[in-house]
């Protein structure tokens, strides 16, 4: 009799064990799917996201724009003796690149020094890098520094070099990277600059002088937010490509003019936006 319930006992507890199996295999099964299904919609929502933004050539970070010490005091000994040959000179604006390296005058208003040769006070046709004469390098909350510079078309004089003719290589964006940043060096400080923007700015004849068309002022010392926001939108209208640079309402901004060979109703404009300022 002991036996037989034995028996029983053990075929009792077979079954039990079955079940037990047979549900952990089940378990297993759904949890498996359950993984399946989890990696598919992770999958699903990686392949469907937006693109991370790629990070644009210039950066605040890159700090490619530096100049060597030795390079700074070069710089700063050629503006004294600049200086010594003509008081009017205020800075000397350099490309990292040497695009244009050239000493920035400033008369009492922007007509003298357009056709004159700084060194002597010869009439010259092309005339002399200036800054506008409503710009005050030692103001340093000024939001602008505009310097405008001829081009000198080939058949006029063909050194390429005069002036600000070399800018015209800066409508090509193959030549963007190489020649991007820009420093201006005063008595006090050197100023470092991105170029943020390459454009086409119309002009419109104003009493029988060409101004910047309404809406492209490049030549304001100081904006209000939404002047500048119109400003910033026709700019992008208007520019040979994109540099990747953004500006910002209240960033330091190097305004720099030139003429467009052919085109006697526009002006290129250069703008760049300031990265740092170094006192000496």
């Amino acid at each position: 009799m002991k036996k037989r319930k034995l028996k029983k006992s053990v075929r009792i507890l077979s079954a039990l064990v079955a079940v037990l199996l047979v549900l952990a295999v089940a378990a297993a099964a759904v949890n498996g799917k359950r993984s399946a299904a989890a990696v598919q919609n992770e999958t699903e929502t990686a392949a469907t996201a937006e693109p991370a933004a790629v990070p644009s050539e210039t950066t605040e970070e890159d700090d490619g724009y530096i100049f060597t010490d030795e390079r700074i005091q070069e710089l700063r000994d050629e503006l004294k003796e600049d200086q010594k040959i003509n008081p009017d000179v205020k800075a000397i604006l350099v490309f990292k690149s040497e695009l244009v390296h050239d000493p920035v005058l400033q008369g009492t208003d922007n007509n003298h020094y357009l056709y004159v040769d700084w060194k002597t006070g010869a009439d010259q046709s092309y005339g002399s890098i200036m800054l506008d004469y409503m710009n005050d390098l030692d103001n340093e909350d000024e939001m602008n520094t505009i310097i405008y510079g001829h081009y000198i078309y080939e058949y006029k004089n063909s050194d390429r070099t005069l002036v600000f003719t070399p800018l015209s290589q800066m409508t090509e964006a193959g030549n963007y990277a190489d020649n991007k940043y820009v420093a201006l060096v005063t008595d006090k400080e050197i100023r470092y600059y991105v170029v943020g923007s390459v454009f086409n700015c119309p002009m419109v004849d104003v009493n029988g002088s060409q101004v910047a068309d309404e809406g492209f002022q490049f030549n304001l010392v100081e904006y209000d937010t939404n002047y500048f926001s119109t400003y910033m939108r026709n700019i992008k209208n208007n520019q040979y490509y994109t540099t990747g640079v953004q500006f910002e309402y209240g960033d330091k901004l190097l305004s720099l003019q030139t003429c467009i060979e052919d085109y006697l109703e526009s002006r290129q404009i250069v703008l760049c936006k300031e990265l740092e300022r170094v006192k000496f």
